[in-house]
């Protein structure tokens, strides 16, 4: 889990990246550890983590989205979901977020995609981004996987990586395959997270 979120967040350098190489250089891990993951290695691996934790609080202190998530205990695995299971997918819980906002604290992609439809935040950059995307889905534009979590074993399900795809899926559902592979993650005590 830990791999292919920071992959797939560096792969979206201009969004991301500043950040990631800052937390790459203070903990001295080369880029190559996240672009070319190598699972087998426990070093990589341990790189991997502390530099999880440094950028998105994963197992550390202060605060972060996922500073409370359980840092172990949670069963990852491949899932194929229909695009009504995805789309049935929540935003994070966290009040006063971009994802509650724009779902109008629903936490349904579905709902954020109505209003984006129907001119909210329609001169917002992210607005743009999210309806950029839909058009490349349409198009044929292939993206990773997203992270979804849940603490009763997949019946609710809960973003944890993916936010801009799945409002993407939502704004365009026609592009959404048949099934769809994601990665789940699924312990009781993701209860507990904030964010759920």
């Amino acid at each position: 889990m830990i791999a292919e979120f920071l992959c797939q967040e560096y792969a979206h350098h201009e969004r991301y990246g500043v950040r990631l190489d800052e937390c790459l250089r203070l903990e001295s891990v080369p880029g190559r550890r996240i672009t070319h993951p190598d699972l087998d290695d426990p070093a990589a691996n341990a790189d991997r983590r502390r530099v999880f934790a440094r950028y998105r609080g994963y197992g550390a202190g202060g605060y972060s989205y996922l500073t409370d998530f359980p840092a172990t205990g949670v069963a990852w695995n491949w899932v194929a979901l229909t695009p009504a299971e995805l789309l049935q997918s929540k935003y994070i819980g966290y009040p006063g977020s971009t994802w509650m906002e724009l779902s109008g604290g629903t936490r349904d992609p579905t709902v954020a995609a109505r209003r984006i439809g129907a001119g909210y935040k329609a001169s917002d950059p992210s607005t743009r981004l999210f309806i950029d995307l839909a058009a490349k889905l349409r198009a044929g534009l292939t993206v990773p996987p997203v992270m979804l979590v849940s603490a009763d074993d997949g019946e609710t399900r809960v973003i944890l990586e993916g936010h801009t795809r799945i409002t993407a899926y939502a704004l365009a559902p026609e592009a959404i395959p048949r099934e769809v592979a994601v990665i789940l993650g699924v312990s009781p005590d993701i209860a507990n997270w904030d964010e759920y």
